[in-house]
């Protein structure tokens, strides 16, 4: 027997010992906010310990009270669909309920620094 097809699902690494876990696992939805390369100084806000991460960056928020970057690549709404134990981190899986895209190019970090994606690294 087949299951029938529910929607994508996405995954998200969080490191146990971030400052966020025990919000993360207390969640039954969360957002992903694909970030742009004008979000390099907030991107490195949230991956700093400590720092209050909604002191920067212009965040609206959604009905249910998650941050949405207005300005992102694109904002993937999830509903938790299981968190998987991955030595020092937790995979959370998520089924996506609806995502939006925006007109500015994804990047990624690589060695040190954002690379926008779909270009070659020197």
């Amino acid at each position: 027997m087949v299951d029938q097809f529910q929607g994508p699902l996405v995954l998200v690494c969080l490191g146990r010992g971030a400052d966020c876990f025990p919000v993360f696992m207390a969640a039954k939805h969360f957002v992903v906010n694909i970030v742009t390369d004008a979000h390099a100084e907030l991107v490195i806000k949230f991956a700093t310990k400590g720092e209050n991460k909604f002191a920067y960056g212009n965040f609206e928020f959604d009905e249910a009270g998650h941050p949405l970057l207005p300005d992102a690549a694109a904002v993937i709404r999830c509903e938790l669909e299981q968190a998987v134990p991955g030595g020092d981190h937790v995979i959370l899986i998520g089924r996506v309920h609806d995502a939006r895209t925006g007109s500015s190019k994804p990047v990624t970090w690589y060695r040190g620094g954002f690379l926008p994606i779909g270009e070659s690294a020197a």
